[in-house]
């Protein structure tokens, strides 16, 4: 596991915990409901950063999508533009 799966695996742990409505410990932080939005918006950031690890992992260019414009894929050959 990479650190940032590890970290979107404890931080959805605490997310559950502090829901439930008991106090979890990170590092040196004690975390209660008041926190729920910022380790939301914190599990967020390493989900991406998983999601991106993932990618190159697989031999992609994470946030890279490459489009095809050739009409070859559109299932409009030969008709032209749809308006």
């Amino acid at each position: 596991m990479s650190f940032a799966t590890d970290q979107v695996a404890l931080l959805k742990s605490a997310y559950t915990r502090v829901l439930e409505g008991q106090s979890v410990r990170l590092g040196e932080r004690v975390l209660t409901l008041a926190d729920a939005s910022w380790i939301s918006s914190e599990l967020d950031k390493w989900l991406r950063k998983a999601s991106n690890e993932a990618v190159a992992a697989a031999g992609g260019t994470p946030g890279v999508v490459i489009a095809d414009f050739s009409g070859r894929s559109g299932g409009c050959e030969g008709q032209g533009w749809i308006e």
